[in-house]
C-alpha cells in the first residue's frame, strides 16, 4: 500500500470513528440535538459537524427532529438493531445442541450466518481429536462449496439466490459447479435435508450441516460438523445428517419456526 492509500484509509477511518461518535452523543439525547450542542459534545468544528450529519441523514441513519430543533436517530437504526438482535438470540439458542453435538461427534461444529456468497462462522466448538478440522470464530467459507453454506442456499428463496447466488468458482475436483449441475445439488439438499460437502472447498476437509429456520420461516442460519475427510465416509454423513437435522430441527422450533413451512414456501 502507497504512502497516499495509507492516508486516505486513515482519513476514510477518522471520517467514519467521527460519524459513530456523533450517533453515540444523538442516540443520549432525549429530544433533538442542535449542531452546536454535538459539535462541543465530540470536539469538532460546528462545519464538520454540519457535513457528517448531512451525510447521515442523507444515508437514513439520522432524521430531523419534529420540533426541527437539531437530529434523532432514524428507524434504519432500529433496524440494524433488530437485525443484531436476531443474530444474538440464534446464537444463544444454537449454543447448547452445538455443545451436545460436539460430545456426540468428537468433531468440529459451528453455526454458520450467510453474508454475500460466502458463509460465516458465529460460533463453534473446536474438536479435541489430535487431527481435526480448523476454522475460526469470524472465519468464512464460500457458500456454494461448503456444507454450511450450501444448507442455507438450498432454501433459500428463488429470487433471493438468484440475487446473491455463488460465484461458482472451483476450488478442488470435487466442486459442484455450473447453473444445471448447482440447481441439481440443491434440490437433493432440499429433499434430504442436510447438505454434505465432500471436498469441495479444500480437498481434505468435509463437512455435513443443516438449515435453520426462524419465526417467519426464513432460513437465518445453518449448524454443521466440519471434519478431516476421510473421517467422513457415506454411511457416517447419513448418521450424522440424522443428528444434526434433528438439532437443527430444534433450534427452529425454539426461534419460532413451524415445521414444513419452509419447503412449502421455497417451492412456490
Amino acid at each position: 500500500m502507497t504512502t497516499d492509500n495509507r492516508t486516505k484509509t486513515f482519513e476514510g477511518s477518522q471520517t467514519l470513528a467521527r460519524g459513530l461518535n456523533l450517533l453515540d452523543v444523538i442516540a443520549s439525547g432525549q429530544e433533538g440535538v442542535p449542531v452546536r450542542d454535538l459539535a462541543a459534545g465530540i470536539g469538532l468544528p460546528r462545519s464538520i459537524v454540519q457535513r457528517l450529519l448531512y451525510t447521515l441523514e442523507a444515508e437514513g441513519y439520522l432524521e430531523r427532529h419534529p420540533s426541527q430543533v437539531g437530529y434523532r436517530l432514524a428507524i434504519k437504526l432500529w433496524r440494524l438493531g433488530c437485525q443484531s438482535i436476531r443474530g444474538v438470540s440464534v446464537r444463544d439458542v444454537a449454543r447448547p445442541h452445538l455443545e451436545a453435538l460436539a460430545r456426540r461427534t468428537n468433531e468440529m461444529v459451528k453455526l454458520a450466518i450467510l453474508n454475500g456468497r460466502d458463509v460465516v462462522y458465529i460460533d463453534g466448538i473446536d474438536s479435541s481429536q489430535s487431527i481435526r478440522a480448523y476454522v475460526p470464530i469470524g472465519g468464512s467459507a464460500p457458500a456454494h462449496s461448503s456444507a454450511t453454506g450450501k444448507a442455507i442456499l438450498a432454501f433459500l428463496p428463488a429470487e433471493t439466490l438468484a440475487s446473491a447466488g455463488p460465484s461458482m468458482r472451483r476450488y478442488t475436483s470435487h466442486t459442484v459447479i455450473g447453473d444445471d449441475a448447482f440447481a441439481k445439488e440443491l434440490q437433493r439438499i432440499r429433499q434430504r435435508g442436510y447438505a454434505i460437502n465432500r471436498g469441495e472447498w479444500e480437498a481434505e476437509i468435509g463437512g455435513v450441516a443443516a438449515p435453520v429456520f426462524d419465526a417467519d420461516n426464513r432460513v437465518v442460519a445453518s449448524i454443521g460438523v466440519i471434519m478431516p475427510l476421510n473421517r467422513c465416509p457415506a454411511g457416517k454423513a447419513t448418521q450424522l445428517g440424522g443428528w444434526i437435522s434433528a438439532a437443527a430441527a430444534d433450534i427452529s422450533r425454539q426461534l419460532g419456526h413451524r415445521a414444513g413451512d419452509a419447503k412449502v414456501k421455497r417451492a412456490g
